[in-house]
């Protein structure tokens, strides 16, 4: 039997455990595994940026089964768009505080405080922000507790010293959680390659609602917002704009595309540090149309669907949510050879995988699919057809529910 702090019951019973079969004879439950009580949720990181590990945390908490996993986004540090986003959508949200990367003591008794306040039968982390405050929680809060990883973060970070020193911490948080969630089978293998790996991994897959990707109606004036004349091939990518995105690469590809197709626009959907040096970039690059930055927007899908081609140009990735996306929306792929995408996506099969920090290949790629419609379209039926095979919401959110109860029970 396993047992949790529970709370909303008379004061003399909040500061005992009680196991699942005493609620269960209380609230009149019979334990044949049909009813359960609800097991809330903590699911916990950092905000201040939206990008793939904010959209998927969002999905998750919209997904869950409120009546098994009533979800509670708890963000640390800022108040920023994923607690507001996840207020709209009608999910409970927490907000902890943080003067600095060290005001972990105080953090974390507040992580406590919002734990037993909730009732909470599982923490859920996504970030070593989070993951730290979770281990300092552990003994206190005696609950399950599951740290999510998307990709091996030594790459992360501008100084190399710094984005090792966080790797060989976070590893030493990830042995100390009761389970590790790792996001494709290359990042599971090299976990399960450490000289002591964690106790229990689980490879669950990022997952996207295929209901909104369809790209009748979506693009609707969008061509004409932007200025794209109706017949121009249309290149984008989506993503934070950050050094390990590569888009500096795709600009230098870009200039050399419009050396063979001149009318064709390149798209950049989203926002960060790299904006402003990637504008200058663009400058300087003397190109035949500008390049369109929208900035941050909460809905990507009529960006996405006025593309005729999707590029990933990251020198480091887990698996992009961006890229799964793109796919749900029907589009061919370019995209590098890093990370786990080819755990999401077959080289000539949903598009081309190239190797990264390789402007000519990525050039070249862009090229042979916008030159060849026929195959264009076959990839991007195959990678809709993936999607919905292998990268849907629900059955990230299945397996997701089928790791905590095993967590719990």
């Amino acid at each position: 039997m396993v047992c949790r702090k529970r709370s909303g019951f008379d004061k003399e019973f909040q500061s005992l455990k009680y196991c699942d079969t005493i609620f269960e004879r209380i609230l009149g439950y019979e334990n044949e595994g049909e009813s359960i009580l609800p097991t809330p949720v903590l699911l916990c990181r950092i905000d201040g940026n939206f990008g793939g590990v904010e959209r998927n945390l969002l999905s998750l908490a919209q997904g869950l089964d409120p009546n098994q996993f009533p979800p509670i986004v708890v963000t640390l540090a800022y108040p920023g768009e994923l607690a507001r986003l996840a207020r709209q959508a009608g999910i409970p949200t927490e907000f902890i505080p943080m003067r600095s990367r060290l005001d972990i003591v105080r953090a974390g008794r507040r992580l406590i405080e919002i734990a037993e306040r909730r009732g909470a039968g599982l923490v859920h982390t996504f970030g070593i922000r989070s993951n730290t405050l979770a281990a300092f929680a552990r003994k206190r809060l005696a609950i399950p507790w599951v740290i999510r990883l998307p990709n091996i973060n030594t790459r992360d970070y501008r100084n190399p010293a710094r984005g090792w020193l966080s790797h060989w911490f976070n590893n030493q948080l990830i042995r100390r959680a009761d389970a590790l969630q790792v996001i494709s089978p290359q990042l599971e293998a090299y976990v399960r390659s450490w000289p002591h790996p964690p106790r229990r991994i689980y490879c669950i897959p990022n997952g996207v609602d295929l209901g909104g990707y369809i790209r009748e109606n979506q693009a609707q004036g969008v061509r004409e917002r932007l200025r794209i004349s109706g017949d121009a091939p249309v290149i984008g990518s989506m993503g934070r704009l950050d050094k390990i995105k590569g888009y500096d690469l795709l600009l230098h590809a870009y200039q050399k595309i419009t050396q063979k197709i001149p009318e064709a626009r390149l798209l950049l959907v989203g926002d960060g540090p790299e904006r402003l040096p990637l504008a200058e970039l663009a400058a300087r690059l003397s190109l035949p149309h500008p390049v369109i930055f929208t900035g941050y927007t909460e809905d990507v899908k009529p960006y996405l669907a006025v593309l005729s081609l999707f590029v990933c140009s990251s020198r480091s990735e887990g698996v992009p949510h961006s890229l799964l996306e793109a796919m749900a929306m029907g589009l061919p792929i370019v995209s590098t050879r890093v990370g786990g995408i080819e755990s999401v996506m077959e080289d000539r099969r949903e598009g081309w995988l190239i190797p990264a920090e390789d402007v000519d290949a990525l050039s070249s790629a862009v090229l042979e699919l916008l030159s060849c419609p026929g195959t264009a379209q076959t990839c991007a039926q195959a990678a809709r057809a993936r999607v919905e095979q292998e990268f849907s919401l629900r059955r990230m959110v299945e397996q997701v529910q089928t790791m905590y109860r095993e967590l719990i029970g």
